[in-house]
């Protein structure tokens, strides 16, 4: 059975662990599989991220103009829930606003 090895970004980090701990060659040799076989294009561009960034921007307004509305008619519970999700809707406009993977990490929680 032959068995054909891909060279790819992703198997170089998994061989070579942490980049954190690689030797100025060794990156230099991750630049150079880079350039031979570049990793596959993120699914969201930057212009997407940023127009979801946005929606949740709009989404985190509208939960905090409620729970504002309900505060004022002291409907407290209420109102400290949506607080709550403008809160979570900000976070993920933040992690948007920063591109693909740092949204992807925000979801997955890494």
């Amino acid at each position: 059975m032959t068995r054909t090895l891909t060279l790819t970004t992703s198997t170089f980090r998994d061989e070579h662990g942490d980049p954190a701990t690689w030797s100025a060659a060794t990156l230099d040799s991750y630049q150079v599989i880079g350039d031979i076989a570049p990793p596959p294009p993120l699914p969201y561009t930057h212009r997407e991220m940023q127009a979801e960034a946005e929606a949740w921007e709009v989404a985190a307004a509208g939960q905090q103009r409620l729970a504002d509305d309900l505060a004022r008619k002291d409907h407290n519970i209420a109102a400290g829930i949506h607080r709550r999700g403008a809160q979570d809707a900000r976070q993920h406009a933040e992690a948007a606003r920063l591109g693909w993977p740092a949204y992807e990490a925000f979801l997955n929680g890494w």
